[in-house]
C-alpha cells in the first residue's frame, strides 16, 4: 500500500453531523471501534473546530450547516475536505441538493445500505482526500525548489556583484527573504573565544527581532546545542521542520512560537582558513523545508562560501596592494611622503604641455647636527628626533606645501604652486615665498628639542631650486636643490642658498677634488706635520700637535681648510681621522723611545664623534703605541655647543679611556663657566684672535686673555696661547699666566715634517716633559 491508500483502519477522523440520533449511533457501529468519530459542529467558531478528514451528514444538517461547512471545506484548501450526504432512499433527493454535488457534497449514499457499501464509499473519499494532500505536499515542494533555485540565482549575482563582505552578507540576507517570503534568514561566523559564541553578521525578514538579546554559540555548552551548534560543529545541513516539537530547542521553541517561526534549516559555512559560520533560514510554515529545496540552499551555501573566500582573498590582496603602494611612496619611520612619491607627484605637475604655468620650489634640508646624537645617544633616539623634526616641519610649511623624508637626516619640501587651484604666480613671487618659507624652517629648527633625556639644537641647511627654472624634471629639480643645499652648509650651516648655475660649476669642482682626495687616500698621499708646543717661560718643547697636509704633484702642500671639509661631507672624515690618530701615536712612541718624553695634540672633527663607541675606538687605535693619557684630544668650542648635553657625555667617556681632552679656539663660542665645569676636559686653548691683540693700542686682548686665565685657574684648567707671533705677546701671555702657561705659534716654529722637529729636538739638547 502507498502512502496515500487510506483505509479505515488508519485512525481518521471522521465527523458525523446527522439530524437522526438513530442514524448517527447506527453509522458509528458500522464504522467499528479503529474508525475515531465526533460529533460534527459543536458550539464555537471555525477556528475552534478541530480538522477531520471526513464529514458525514443529512439533508436536514447540511441545511443547517451549509455556511460552516463551506468554511472548514476551504480551510482544508487546497487538500480536499471530503463530504459525504446520506439520504433516506424512501424519500426524492432536492435538486438544489444534487446541484451541491462538487460545492458543498462529494458524494451521496442512500441508506439504508450494507455495511459493506458503507465502507467502500468512505474509502473512496478518505483516499481522494489522501491524493489531494499529497498532491498538495508535491506542489509545495515544487513552489519551493522553483523559489530556492531563484533565490540561488539571485543570491549568485549578489555574491559576484559585492564590493564588500557586510554588502554581500546583508543583500543575501534580504534577497533570501524576498524572494521566497521566508520569514528571517541570518549569517553568524563562530569567534575564537573559549565560550564559543557565535556573532550575526546581516540578518532580513519580519522576523528578526527573534535574534534580539538571543545568544548564540557553537560549542558543547546550552548556546551550542541547538541546530545552529550542531551544524557548524558537523558541517552538515540540518532541517527542523516543527520547532516546537524538536527536543534539541527546547530552549528557543517558546522565542519562536512568539514570532511565529515553525520551522528552520541550518547551512554551515565552512572555510579552510577561517573560522566556520552558518546560514540559517526559518519559515512560520511547518515542514517548509523538502530534500530538494534543501540542497538547492546548500548550493547556495556552498557558492556563498566560495563567494565570501574569493572576497576576502581579493580585499587581503588589495589590502597587500594598498600596503606596498604605501610603503612605496611613504617614509616608515615618519610616515611623510618619501622622494618616490616627489618625483611621481613633480613629474606629473610639470607637464608642460598641459600646465606650461606650473610653478613652484624644492627646498633640499639637511640637519646640521643631526648625526651626532644619533651616534652618541643611539639610533632609536635618533629615530625619534628625526619624527619631531618632520613634525616641526609640517607645522612650518603651508597646507598646500608637501613635507617629504629623502633619507637618513635629509628632508624635501614642495613649495607647490598648482595652476589647476587657480592663480597665477611670478618668478618674484615664487623666489619671494620659498625664502620666507626657508627662514620659517630654519626658525623652527632652530628651536630646542628635547628627546633621550637631552635638549638638542639642531639646525639646518637649505638648498632652493624652482621650478621650472632649474630643471624641467623632478630629478634634477632635487639634485640642483641638493647642489645649493651643500653651498649652505659650506658657509656654516643654519641658512639657505638658492641655486644658481655658478653654484653647478663650483658643485663640479668639488666633485673634482673629491675624487682627487679619494685617490689620494688610496695611494697613501696625506703627510702629518708636528707644531710645537711650548713652555713660555723656558722656551722648552713640552708637547706638539700633529696637522695633516696634502703633497700636491706641482710640489705645493694643501693646508687642512682647503679639503677637510670635503672630507667631512663625504664621509672620508673616519677613516682619515683614525689614520692621523694612530699615525701620530706611532710617531710619539718613537720619540719616546728616543727619549723625547712629549705629549701629543691631535685634532677631533665633530664628525668623527658621530660614531658610536668613539672613545673605545680610539683607546683601541692608541693604546698599542703609547697610553691615551699622552695624547691631547682637541675639539672646538663651537663643537661643544652643538649639542652640549651629547657632547658631555662623549667627552666624559674618551676621559674614562685615559685621553686628555683641550678646547681648541677657546673664546670664540659661548660656552659659559656652569657648562664648562660639567665637563671632562683639562686644557683652554686661548684662540689666537685674542692673542693677536696683545700689546695692540686700544687693545682690550688682554683683558679678555686675563678673563679666560681667570675662568681656567677657577676650574684648574692649563692654557695654552695660540698664534703667538712676536715675543712681546709670548712675554704678556706669560704674565697673564703667571709664569704656568704653555704657547704655540709661528714666533717660535711652524709645523714641521717628523723628521725635521726630531732634528731640532736633537740639536736643542733638551728632553721636553710637561712644565
Amino acid at each position: 500500500m502507498t502512502h496515500y491508500e487510506h483505509t479505515l483502519q488508519d485512525q481518521s477522523v471522521i465527523s458525523i453531523a446527522l439530524a437522526n440520533r438513530a442514524n448517527a449511533d447506527l453509522l458509528k457501529r458500522m464504522l467499528g471501534p479503529n474508525v475515531y468519530t465526533q460529533e460534527a459542529f459543536a458550539d464555537g467558531t471555525i477556528e475552534d473546530t478541530p480538522e477531520v478528514d471526513l464529514i458525514v451528514t443529512d439533508t436536514i444538517s447540511l441545511q443547517r450547516h451549509y455556511d460552516k461547512i463551506l468554511q472548514l471545506r476551504h480551510r482544508a484548501a487546497p487538500v480536499m475536505l471530503p463530504v459525504l450526504l446520506v439520504s433516506d432512499s424512501r424519500t426524492q433527493i432536492p435538486p438544489r441538493i444534487n446541484a451541491e454535488l462538487g460545492i458543498s457534497v462529494d458524494d451521496i449514499l442512500r441508506i439504508p445500505t450494507t455495511q459493506a457499501e458503507l465502507t467502500a464509499r468512505l474509502h473512496n473519499l478518505l483516499r481522494l482526500r489522501a491524493l489531494s494532500r499529497e498532491q498538495e505536499r508535491n506542489r509545495q515542494q515544487l513552489v519551493g525548489v522553483v523559489s530556492a533555485l531563484r533565490t540561488l540565482n539571485a543570491c549568485d549575482s549578489v555574491i559576484v556583484r559585492a564590493k564588500s563582505e557586510d554588502d554581500m552578507l546583508s543583500a543575501l540576507c534580504r534577497t533570501i527573504v524576498d524572494e521566497v517570503n521566508y520569514d528571517l534568514a541570518w549569517i553568524g561566523f563562530a569567534i575564537d573565544q573559549d565560550d564559543k559564541p557565535i556573532q550575526v553578521h546581516a540578518s532580513a525578514g519580519p522576523a528578526t527581532a527573534f535574534l534580539d538579546q538571543l545568544k548564540l554559540g557553537w560549542g558543547q555548552d546550552i548556546k551550542g546545542s541547538g541546530t545552529v551548534g550542531q551544524s557548524m560543529r558537523s558541517g552538515k545541513t540540518l532541517v527542523v521542520n516543527d520547532i516546537a516539537h524538536e527536543p534539541s530547542l527546547y530552549h528557543i521553541k517558546e522565542r519562536a512560537r512568539l514570532h511565529g517561526l515553525s520551522s528552520a534549516v541550518t547551512l554551515p559555512l565552512i572555510f579552510e582558513s577561517a573560522p566556520p559560520g552558518c546560514l540559517a533560514i526559518y519559515s512560520k510554515d511547518p515542514g517548509r523545508f523538502g530534500d530538494e529545496e534543501c540542497q538547492l540552499l546548500e548550493r547556495l551555501a556552498d557558492n556563498l562560501v566560495f563567494g565570501l573566500s574569493a572576497l576576502r582573498a581579493l580585499q587581503e590582496s588589495q589590502h597587500q596592494s594598498a600596503r606596498i603602494q604605501y610603503l612605496a611612496y611613504t617614509d616608515a619611520l615618519t610616515g611623510l611622503p618619501n622622494r618616490r612619491h616627489l618625483v611621481q607627484y613633480l613629474d606629473e605637475m610639470l607637464d608642460a604641455a598641459e600646465h606650461p604655468e606650473t610653478s613652484g620650489a624644492v627646498l633640499f634640508i639637511d640637519l646640521d647636527r643631526f648625526k651626532l646624537i644619533n651616534d652618541a645617544l643611539g639610533h632609536e633616539v635618533g629615530d625619534r628626533v628625526l619624527v619631531q623634526v618632520g613634525q616641526h616641519l609640517q607645522s612650518a610649511v603651508r597646507d598646500a606645501d608637501q613635507v617629504i623624508r629623502q633619507g637618513g637626516d635629509e628632508f624635501l619640501v614642495l613649495m607647490n604652486h598648482d595652476p589647476r587651484k587657480g592663480g597665477v604666480s611670478t618668478r618674484e613671487q615664487i623666489i619671494t615665498n620659498a625664502c620666507a618659507l626657508a627662514n620659517r624652517i630654519l626658525a623652527r629648527l632652530a628651536e630646542p628639542l628635547t628627546e633621550g633625556g637631552f635638549t638638542h639644537h639642531i639646525g639646518a641647511s637649505i638648498g632652493i631650486s624652482l621650478y621650472p627654472d632649474h630643471g624641467s624634471h623632478a630629478t634634477l629639480l632635487i639634485e640642483n636643490a641638493d647642489k645649493a643645499m651643500f653651498e649652505a652648509k659650506r658657509q656654516g650651516g643654519d641658512r639657505y642658498v638658492l641655486f644658481s648655475e655658478d653654484l653647478s660649476d663650483s658643485r663640479q669642482q668639488r666633485f673634482a677634488m673629491e675624487s682627487r682626495l679619494r685617490e689620494a687616500w688610496d695611494n697613501k698621499a696625506f703627510e702629518l706635520h708636528y707644531q710645537p708646543i711650548f713652555a713660555l717661560d723656558s722656551c722648552r718643547i713640552v708637547a706638539v700637535e700633529a696637522l695633516i697636509r696634502w703633497p700636491q704633484d706641482n710640489g705645493e702642500i694643501l693646508m687642512p681648510g682647503a679639503f677637510m671639509p670635503i672630507v667631512e661631507e663625504t664621509g672620508m672624515i673616519k677613516p682619515l681621522g683614525d689614520w692621523v690618530l694612530e699615525t701620530a701615536a706611532r710617531q710619539l712612541k718613537d720619540w719616546h723611545d728616543k727619549g723625547y718624553q712629549l705629549e701629543m695634540a691631535v685634532n677631533v672633527s665633530l664628525h668623527q664623534l658621530h660614531a658610536s663607541g668613539i672613545a673605545e675606538q680610539f683607546a683601541a687605535l692608541v693604546s698599542p703605541h703609547v697610553h691615551p693619557r699622552w695624547m691631547h684630544l682637541e675639539v672646538t668650542e663651537n663643537t661643544l655647543m652643538t649639542d652640549p648635553e651629547a657632547i658631555e657625555t662623549l667627552l666624559a667617556g674618551l676621559n674614562g679611556q685615559g685621553f686628555q681632552l683641550a678646547i681648541d679656539d677657546f673664546g670664540t663660542g659661548y660656552s659659559s663657566l656652569s657648562r664648562l665645569q660639567h665637563l671632562s676636559i683639562d686644557t683652554l686653548k686661548i684662540d689666537r684672535s685674542f692673542i693677536s691683540e696683545l700689546g695692540q693700542p686700544n687693545s682690550k686682548g688682554a683683558a679678555l686673555v686675563s678673563i679666560i686665565q681667570e675662568m681656567a685657574s677657577s676650574l684648574n684648567l692649563h692654557t695654552i696661547a695660540e698664534g703667538i707671533e712676536t715675543d712681546e705677546q709670548r712675554q704678556m701671555s706669560l704674565e697673564i699666566t703667571e709664569n704656568n702657561g704653555w704657547g704655540q705659534g709661528f714666533w717660535f716654529s711652524p709645523a714641521l715634517p717628523a723628521r725635521e722637529l726630531e732634528e731640532r729636538l736633537r740639536r736643542s739638547g733638551q728632553k721636553a716633559s710637561k712644565h
